[in-house]
């Protein structure tokens, strides 16, 4: 794969740090995306690593005006963006359980869609035009087997905005198969990060898995998704779940 300019949002961690790695060690330049300010310098530390242009962008993806802005600012550090993982999500629990559905706040609900499906949407709009315009990219979101299924491990909000994240891939997809960009996503089972290592279910011993994934099992797939082998790749969406669903 040529050396490509890409954006990875949540990228201070877990699977956007372990797919900057896998990007960054290939030669591309990668843009980092978190709200933790922290992210200057992982993105300063990753471009020493691998000797590539890097940069952070610190911003909170629930606010329309900074999402826009960094659609912006991240076309103008480098002239274009070639692929667009949107990988930032939120899962927000209680201390020792998901919400139930009644417990659930409109203001809870408008965060969780804001960040996993807005913003997702916005970037994909504001930086979809530059990729058909140069006749090529790449858009990989991160879904969730929660996205595929109603699984009683998905919170409301959350489930939701996954499957409607799954609908965003497909739609854009069709609008975008003809122009040598695609668009896809994969649908992770719990992969050990830090949101997962803080979830109840994980503290409390109780997760009914044989094993976590790992953040680097997910971000192959991603950069699979975002080479020159994927392009007749469209519209798909990747589990990677160690076979804890299949459908």
């Amino acid at each position: 794969m040529s050396q490509r300019i890409t954006l990875i949002t949540g990228g201070a961690g877990g699977i956007g740090m372990a797919c900057a790695e896998m990007f960054a060690a290939a030669g591309h330049s990668v843009a980092l995306v978190d709200r933790n300010p922290d992210v200057h310098r992982m993105a300063a530390e990753l471009g020493e690593r691998h000797n590539v242009a890097t940069v952070g962008f610190v911003v909170n993806l629930s606010h329309e005006a900074e999402v826009v802005g960094l659609a912006r600012d991240a076309l103008a550090w480098k002239g274009c963006i070639d692929i667009l993982v949107n990988n930032a999500g939120i899962h927000p629990k209680q201390a020792d359980r998901k919400f139930n559905l009644e417990e659930v706040t409109s203001e809870h609900w408008a965060e969780v869609f804001a960040i996993n499906l807005t913003a997702p949407f916005i970037l994909t709009r504001e930086l979809l035009p530059q990729m058909k315009a140069r006749g090529w990219g790449r858009i990989v979101n991160n879904a969730s087997t929660s996205g595929r299924t109603g699984r009683i491990n998905g919170s409301t909000p959350y489930t939701a905005s996954k499957h409607g994240l799954i609908g965003l891939t497909r739609s854009a997809a069709v609008e975008s198969g003809q122009s040598g960009v695609t668009v896809n996503a994969i649908a992770p089972g719990p992969v050990l990060t830090q949101r997962i290592m803080n979830a109840p279910e994980y503290r409390s011993g109780k997760a009914q898995m044989v094993r976590y994934g790992k953040p680097e099992e997910a971000a192959a797939v991603i950069n699979f998704l975002a080479s020159e082998a994927a392009a007749y790749v469209n519209g798909a969406v990747y589990d990677v779940n160690g076979g804890t669903l299949m459908a």
